[in-house]
């Protein structure tokens, strides 16, 4: 955060004079030196704002009017004249008059009048109060402890600020070249015309419209997407769009506990024994969030010659029956309103495998962060270089008694983007892709004059440049046929439908922990009453977790954890990444498939480790405990032999993939950070699975720190031939 005498040693210029005139504004912010930038010294996001009244004087006026929130008096101003860190995307008073008239047409507001507005927000009438709201709320970000946010930090290509604006979304943002100049989009069309306005609070950045999330669910939003018409159909037709309506934005039960929670109490003071409470909250709702992966018109026009809905289902059908009638055992064919909604019917299966049930905006598709040679500095300030392939695994939406099915999202230096379920060969030295198996579908693909990213009220829908369909011979045999890295946090989709997972910066209550209440339901793990669990996102802590991020869990702990599913039937290893200290436990794991009783597997899993600085000896680790670990030498021989002894033993050296300590070492040669083989099970595609952890130790002051799980099949880790990469 910059200090307030940091900002006055710049070059500055006082304001002087208020009511500047537009053109002082609309200079080129790239034609000059970041240096040169003004500064308005003494003065807040409020008082600048109030003495360019001819710009922006009816923002103002609602800024005076809108509380904070509806358990304070306080307004809007009062805030963005104090003291922190504040972005405020300004409408003019043409943009606010545009919106206004806008509002009127569709019926939403019954005058055009900005002071018919004014006087009914001040009356507290439901409309005046509700479109006041809207503007002021979806204009400003509370950056708190973070630096605000000028345009060289915006996200780009429709990716999401960090934080959310203070109506809880999270705001997407665009660049486009224009006349040479670059020019900075919020959603998908407001434009920032008077760029980085740098105040002693923050930053205003004046923009043309004002900025109003779309309050449609995902499934409405399909009305609206005139180049997507086909998939909006299937989705009304198979049932899915009831499945991300309205009625799948927030869990009410959960608003109303938190409502009547007495939070300070409920909030402990210490996550676990080296955690502390204080940097902790609650979450204040629990979402749902949905993202659809969805063919274009002209998709299904090219290569299902498919051009009207009239003949979509029948040639759909089709095409499924031709892909799937010997090769998907259960799968009924049919086109009937009654067929459509059943969980084996083939439209079903083909529409549920574009379907995720977390909200996935473009920068959070996949995650980069500590993977080798990446720029974690350079990516904070928006400049995103891949540099090894990236990838995420998530389950996609299913029915009761239908398939569940993984869907493979990826992002490499050759991808030409994010793409669905695309397969390389790598470079075991390297890990970069030498020859392409599945070049896979990629995302966001501009089409037919639309936006590429469509961003609704639960969720996001992107259009993909060819047909998505699972199937065993490409999708389960091939795709997926390889070493599947799960972190924590992708299992925890209530996380990320609050925007909560792998934030570059604290949380806007300046946090960087949250806890996990009882009453929080996480769907897919269970809990015991004496079980403390939270999620620390390791923002700005450099620490040696996969992502940077881990799952906190202490006291007399005891969770089950439902597992992704597999793709096909076969023998999997089941490893445990561990980033480990002496401050960890020991838990006995558990495995099994849902109905039957979990059974333990192997010794308890220790996961103490102690420290380099508290050994005389010089070992520390998985050194001390006469596993085979030994470092990486320049024989490739020994090195192999290493790597063989510590399997016998159940262990395994961390993945040469990502560095410990952000921009230390790789934890391929670090003790603390390594693997541990829990089981190998017979596993089949059909079946559900869960791991249970279980403390072994009286001591309830000691850690379970969950970063990842690995699924691995034994074609991969037993190869006859070809060894598993070290990545």
């Amino acid at each position: 955060m910059k200090s307030l005498n940091n900002r006055k040693q710049k070059w500055v210029r006082n304001l002087g004079l208020v009511c500047i005139g537009l053109t002082v504004f609309s200079g080129c912010r790239e034609e000059i030196n970041k240096d040169d930038l003004y500064t308005f010294t003494g003065e807040t996001v409020g008082s600048f704002l109030e003495k360019n009244d001819s710009i922006y004087s009816q923002y103002v006026a609602l800024l005076n009017v809108v509380k904070q929130s509806d358990r304070t008096q306080s307004t809007v101003s009062n805030l963005l004249t104090a003291y922190g860190n504040y972005t405020c995307f300004a409408p003019t008073n043409e943009a606010i008059d545009e919106f206004l008239d806008s509002a009127y047409v569709q019926g939403k507001f019954n005058s055009k009048q900005f002071s018919v507005l004014l006087d009914s927000a001040k009356a507290g009438k439901h409309l005046g109060d509700s479109l006041a709201k809207v503007i002021v709320y979806n204009s400003i970000i509370d950056c708190g402890n973070s630096t605000a946010y000028e345009t060289a930090v915006f996200p780009v290509d429709n990716g999401v600020f960090s934080l959310p604006n203070m109506n809880d979304r999270y705001l997407t943002a665009k660049t486009a070249t224009e006349n040479g100049k670059m020019e900075y989009y919020i959603l998908d069309n407001v434009k920032v015309i008077y760029k980085d306005i740098e105040v002693e609070n923050g930053y205003i950045q004046g923009v043309n419209k004002v900025v109003a999330p779309s309050n449609s669910t995902v499934a409405d939003l399909f009305k609206d997407k005139k180049n997507m018409q086909m998939f909006g159909t299937l989705l009304q037709l198979t049932g899915w769009a009831d499945s991300m309506g309205v009625n799948y934005y927030q869990d009410e039960a959960y608003e109303q506990i938190y409502k009547d929670m007495d939070v300070a109490t409920e909030l402990p003071s210490q996550i676990s024994g080296t955690v502390s409470g204080s940097g902790a909250f609650i979450p204040e709702h629990r979402k749902y969030g949905f993202t659809v992966f969805a063919e274009t018109d002209s998709v299904f026009a090219k290569e299902l010659n498919i051009t009207s809905t009239d003949h979509l289902l029948t040639k759909l059908n089709d095409y499924l029956k031709s892909k799937w009638e010997n090769t998907m055992p259960g799968v009924t064919f049919g086109t009937s309103a009654e067929d459509l909604r059943k969980p084996d019917n083939a439209i079903n299966q083909f529409v549920a495998y574009h379907l995720l049930p977390v909200s996935l905006p473009s920068n959070q598709l996949v995650y980069h962060y500590n993977e080798k040679d990446f720029d974690l500095a350079e990516a904070k300030k928006g400049n995103i270089i891949v540099t090894i392939p990236v990838f995420e695994y998530y389950e996609t939406m299913s029915q009761t008694g239908g398939p569940r099915r993984l869907l493979k999202i990826t992002e490499s230096k050759n991808s030409g983007g994010k793409r669905l379920n695309r397969k390389a060969n790598m470079d075991p030295s390297t890990y970069q892709e030498t020859d392409i198996i599945e070049e896979g579908a990629l995302i966001g693909v501009q089409s037919e004059g639309n936006n590429s990213v469509a961003s609704a009220l639960n969720g996001y829908i992107y259009p993909i440049d060819r047909v998505l369909l699972y199937t065993e011979e490409i999708t389960a045999q091939k795709v997926l046929k390889e070493r599947m890295r799960f972190d924590a946090a992708s299992l925890l989709p209530e996380l990320i439908n609050l925007g909560y997972r792998r934030p570059f910066t604290a949380y806007s209550n300046n946090k960087n922990i949250v806890y996990f209440h009882p009453d929080f339901e996480l769907k897919n793990i269970e809990r015991s009453q004496f079980t403390s669990m939270a999620y620390l996102s390791g923002t700005d802590q450099g620490w040696s977790d996969y992502q940077g991020d881990e799952v906190m869990i202490a006291g007399n702990y005891d969770v089950t954890l439902k597992l992704p599913p597999v793709p096909f039937d076969g023998t999997y290893e089941i490893r445990f990444g561990i980033n480990g200290n002496d401050q960890r436990g020991m838990c006995q794991v558990y495995f099994g498939e849902e109905g039957q009783n979990l059974s333990p597997v192997d010794i308890p899993m220790d996961l103490r480790l102690d420290n380099n600085d508290k050994n005389a000896n010089g070992l520390y680790g998985l050194q001390e405990l006469n596993v085979g670990w030994e470092k990486e030498s320049d024989d490739q021989k020994y090195n192999e032999e290493v790597n063989k002894n510590l399997r016998n033993n159940k262990w395994m050296k961390g993945p040469r993939y990502y560095k410990a300590q952000v921009q230390g070492p790789m934890v391929y040669n670090n003790p603390m950070v390594v693997r541990k083989i829990m089981t190998q099970q017979y596993m089949e595609a059909g079946k559900v699975y869960y791991l249970r952890f279980k403390s072994a130790l009286d001591n309830t002051k000691t850690e379970f720190c969950f970063d990842y799980i690995e699924l691995v099949p034994s074609e991969v880790y037993a190869h006859p031939t070809t060894s598993e990469d070290e990545w």
